[in-house]
């Protein structure tokens, strides 16, 4: 499998490879470099370099890699800025088509201290397209009052257009999009179900985080397989300098994470396990339940334009309640293997051979009872290409290749119920450019061709395109379009909670899911502390598969032939419009954000709100430095009401010689009620100390301060007529109708203390 994988790569992709004998690179007079955190030799992610007094200037890349051309012969002071660093200035001298490197380590300052104006930082802005884009480092994710610990999901539902299906739930929901139609990446690798049972946490360790980059929706060609967003999770690169290490302990978990150099590089590894299956073991409160998750990046320069890195993951949940005979088993495991190359100065090649596997297994009743074992396995190869052509041009191109496999089987009392596996590849090829016809207008054009070799049809055309026009260096009107297509899916069930999702393959019964989007915003920037954005959105999707359960009692299998066999195929909509607001400097910073927003589905002719839809979604979050010693934060959310499915009424249902009325519901429109509004808010204290001269903190937390009592979901109980009981408490004992339907409310997260320390040694 893997020969022919490495076969038909070739003779599919040749085409690029010879493109890249056009590209050759030219005489310019242009400055070029890295620039890094002088502390740990990290590189810093979109700094500002740019020359004094002229129009002339860029961002660094993820690599923390910029090239300026088209420079005239001159004397320049070239100035690099970086939110919360000093700002570098050098002298530069070009003439006669130099090529100039000049790397520059930027030393922090402290950020909340001051109000610092980051010179340059425009240019940023005006280098990359923003629309639907929020990006988070590991300092705003520890600003968040979480449960137990820093949680980079928990974050994200805070800014606008991301929801989750219910509190107990990290799964995100993004602009009326199910959760599987999120793209997640770790270093590039593509990581399926990143949760923890009950959504308390999800898989990535934030200590070993450098920035997560959100893209709402609009995406461009370099990303695929997914209809509505793409998280971009990048690793830390560890301390090329020396040594460090930090460890907390909280009520619920505790991690560590050690870092250093080695050789021309430095490695990071993560680890945390959660222990509340120990400390309640032999109590009331023993939940046989733990989880645990290793993280990791090591990386070696071999030479000047050559770098080899790692990066892996591994976490598992374990589950074993031998009184209900239940066992659950899950988790995901990735490794990859990165090759970056510099041709020249202008042309930059990455290469990616990654493996991805989720695995479930579920168990009831034993041997013979009701047992599960889903995987995926995922391994992929991929190139990206960027060729910086000009000041005013830029190109990126690459193709991916994927080799998958499906599998997903259940068997009860010793049959098989299901059993499905499907052989899948999946490949993309694209090409976008920036170009800047004007200094007011960016255009980024894009195409992205997919092939699929289990659809009824193979290839699909996606274009897409992106705008960006600059009113002023400070404000900015933004547009995007494209259309998207998924081959993997998780199935939607709309009548039943779910616990975990199983992925499957699309094959020749069903087509593949697709969306087409468009999205309009605008945003201003005030100095370097406050940003507004405000923006609009429509997407349109179709082929979404949906779970219909029509078996009758007698059934003993379902048809593992197809998947229309398992499931039907519906569409949906949703618009919305959001508005973002940032202070990032000073002593009080964080973010106010309101979203509008309306997600319908349409499916066997019937159209109704998704289990997700939220019509006014209210967040603040803010965080202040009391001293030195003190920080506090607060985080604050209001929704309006989960769509859900009423009882209208109840019928009796008379049964020959049944002892008892057996009453049965009957049910109102698919999501026509709504829960009653919800609303909670967290709070949070830090306090920063220093034993030995290495710092140590320790945080207070509180979920759900006030104790508010949200509706998680109504339940309904049938009581009984002979128990003896008083079933629906009007305090008289088995009258007639005390077996009608009593409903009951099950509410979401109480309010819930946390304690922890985290320290550095």
């Amino acid at each position: 499998m893997q020969g022919k994988f490495l076969t038909t790569f070739w003779r599919k992709n040749s085409l690029f490879i010879i493109l890249l004998g056009f590209i050759n690179a030219q005489d310019f007079n242009q400055i070029y470099g890295f620039i890094t955190d002088k502390a740990s030799g990290e590189a810093l992610i979109g700094a500002n370099v740019y020359l004094a007094g002229t129009d002339q200037g860029t961002a660094t890349n993820h690599d923390g890699y910029f090239v300026i051309s088209d420079i005239q012969n001159g004397n320049y002071t070239m100035v690099v800025s970086y939110l919360g660093y000093e700002t570098s200035t050098k002298p530069i001298h070009l003439s006669d088509g130099m090529d100039e490197e000049l790397s520059v380590a930027l030393k922090t300052v402290p950020l909340e201290l001051s109000a610092i104006e980051v010179t340059g930082e425009e240019v940023d802005r005006r280098v990359n397209i923003q629309i639907s884009r929020n990006t988070l480092n590991m300092r705003q994710l520890k600003n968040v009052p979480q449960l137990g610990e820093a949680d980079l999901f928990r974050t994200l539902q805070s800014l606008p257009g991301v929801l989750t299906e219910s509190e107990f739930s990290t799964g995100l929901v993004i602009r009326g999009g199910n959760s599987d139609q999120n793209l997640i990446l770790l270093d590039g690798i593509t990581v399926y179900n990143p949760s923890h049972v009950g959504g308390l946490f999800s898989n990535f360790i934030v200590d070993a985080i450098k920035e997560a980059d959100l893209l709402k929706g609009g995406f461009n060609a370099e990303y695929g397989g997914r209809l509505s967003a793409v998280l971009n999770v990048r690793s830390r690169e560890g301390n090329r300098n020396e040594f460090k290490g930090k460890g907390s302990v909280s009520l619920l978990s505790a991690q560590t994470t050690l870092e250093g150099p080695i050789g021309n590089g430095a490695w990071l590894a993560s680890a945390r396990r959660t222990y509340f299956d120990q400390i309640f073991k032999g109590t009331s409160f023993e939940f046989p339940y733990y989880f645990y998750d290793v993280q990791g990046h090591v990386f070696q320069d071999v030479g000047e334009n050559d770098r080899l890195s790692m990066s892996f993951y591994a976490g598992k949940d374990d589950l074993f309640w031998d009184e209900l005979f239940l066992e659950g088993i899950w988790g995901n495991k990735t490794i990859s293997m990165n090759y970056r190359k510099f041709f020249n100065t202008k042309l930059v090649s990455n290469w990616l051979l990654a493996k991805s596997r989720f695995d479930i297994y579920f168990g009831l009743g034993g041997e013979s009872g009701i047992n599960e074992t889903d995987y995926i396995d995922d391994l992929t190869f991929r190139s990206d290409w960027t060729w910086f052509g000009s000041q005013n041009t830029q190109v990126k191109f690459g193709w991916e290749m994927k080799d998958l496999t499906f599998v997903y089987s259940s068997s009860w009392l010793d049959s098989t119920i299901f059993d499905t596996r499907t052989y899948p590849q999946e490949m993309g090829a694209y090409v976008k450019t920036k170009y800047w016809p004007t200094k007011r207008l960016m255009l980024e054009p894009g195409i992205r061709v997919n092939y699929y070799d289990k659809a009824r049809t193979t290839t699909y055309i996606d274009p897409r395109f992106g705008m960006k026009f600059l009113l002023t260096d400070d404000r900015y009107i933004n547009f995007s379009t494209g259309i998207y297509h998924q081959f993997m899916e998780t199935i939607q069930d709309d009548f039943n909670p779910k616990i975990l999702d199983a992925w499957f393959a699309i094959d020749q019964s069903v087509d593949p899911a697709s969306a087409t989007q468009y999205v309009v915003g605008y945003e201003e920037y005030f100095g370097s502390s406050y940003h507004v954005q405000v923006e609009a959105y429509y997407k349109d999707m179709r082929n979404l598969l949906t779970f219909v359960d029509e078996r009758s009692t007698v059934d003993e299998i379902i048809s593992d032939e197809s998947l229309d066999d398992l499931v039907d195929v519906g569409d949906g909509y949703a618009y919305g419009f959001e508005i973002f607001f940032e202070k990032r400097l000073g002593r009080l910073n964080g973010w106010g954000s309101y979203a509008w927003s309306l997600a319908r589905k349409k499916f066997q002719g019937n159209e109704y709100y998704t289990n997700w839809d939220r019509r006014h979604v209210f967040n603040l979050i803010g965080n202040y430095q009391v001293n030195k010693k003190w920080d506090v934060n607060a985080k604050w959310t209001f929704q309006s009401g989960q769509p859900y499915t009423p009882i209208l009424g109840y019928y009796i249902e008379k049964v020959p010689d049944a002892s008892q009325q057996i009453y049965r519901t009957i049910p109102g429109t698919r999501n026509g009620g709504r829960y009653p509004l919800y609303h909670r808010l967290d709070l949070g204290a830090v306090w920063h100390t220093k034993v030995r001269g290495k710092k140590m903190d320790l945080f207070i937390q509180l979920v759900n301060s006030y104790w508010q009592k949200n509706v998680f979901r109504y339940a309904y109980s049938f009581g009984s007529t002979v128990n003896g009981i008083d079933d629906d408490g009007d305090e008289t004992i088995d009258e007639a109708d005390e077996g009608r339907p009593q409903r009951q409310v099950v509410n979401g997260l109480p309010i819930i203390p946390s304690i922890g320390v985290s320290f550095e040694f």
